[in-house]
């Protein structure tokens, strides 16, 4: 054998010699926690035996009333980072960012059924649409909320006959955010023809249908700051003008109590 390969041997042996000087096999002992051997100080009580197992098991302490975690193959310095690492995290949680409630809510998340009329103070201006433009007004009516019953039967004679009504509530709701709420009814009574010479039969569905599209449409030329009285009656005129307006020989009415 020659001297390169008897260094070479030295070598790989000192080597495996300083790996197994630090590494634990078998059961792990805290330093100065041995009753004997290495690691037993003079004079040291008897202490329990902690058994490690390869995944890092807990070991139980007869004496200490609890579980501790040997750590074998590590040092006790990278053990306290570990230790310091996992509690810094758990007490120091990350508080997500909060947002105040906001005082001026959106037209849409307030608006309901009927007509509304909005309005805003200064400080909730940047929610509300300019004066005049849409939504300011939002009209949410639907042909059910307006159903006819016949008053009079048709008797099939003439150009026309028979003569149907729809006695109804509406809703409508003046708005001043983030303030005031108000909300009123209004009593209306819209009668029209079953049969006409111009525009044929008028069935109850088409009937509400008509009704739908006038009422929306005063609804939307309304002035919200009217008091109730005043409002109503004055809705259940433009309605009946509407009418006679725009369905000129219908034959139709809008009327008010």
């Amino acid at each position: 054998m020659n001297v390169r390969k008897v260094l070479l041997l030295i070598l790989a042996i000192a080597v495996w010699a300083l790996t197994a000087c630090n590494w634990t096999f078998g059961d792990c002992y805290p330093v100065g926690e041995r009753t004997s051997g290495a690691g037993a100080g003079p004079g040291s009580e008897p202490r329990p035996v902690f058994t490690s197992a390869a995944s890092g098991d807990f070991g139980a302490d007869p004496q200490g009333g609890g579980e501790r975690k040997i750590a074998c193959n590590e040092s006790d310095l990278e053990d306290e980072e570990e230790r310091t690492s996992d509690s810094d995290s758990a007490e120091s949680p990350t508080a997500g960012p909060t947002s105040p409630p906001d005082p001026c809510p959106g037209f849409g998340d307030i608006a309901g059924d009927g007509a509304t009329f909005l309005s805003c103070s200064d400080a909730c201006s940047s929610k509300c649409p300019p004066p005049g433009m849409a939504p300011w007004v939002y009209v949410d009516f639907d042909p059910s909320d307006f159903p006819f019953v016949t008053i009079v039967m048709d008797d099939g004679t003439g150009k026309g006959g028979g003569w149907q009504e729809s006695r109804i509530n509406l809703t409508f709701r003046r708005l001043t955010i983030p303030h005031e709420i108000k909300q009123w009814s209004c009593p209306l009574t819209i009668g029209m023809p079953i049969r006409t010479e111009i525009y044929g039969l008028i069935d109850p569905d088409r009937a509400s249908s008509l009704s739908e599209e006038i009422m929306e449409e005063v609804a939307n030329g309304m002035d919200y700051h009217l008091p109730q009285g005043i409002f109503c009656k004055s809705f259940a005129d433009k309605a009946d003008a509407a009418f006679k307006s725009k369905y000129k020989r219908l034959g139709a009415k809008v009327t008010s109590p």
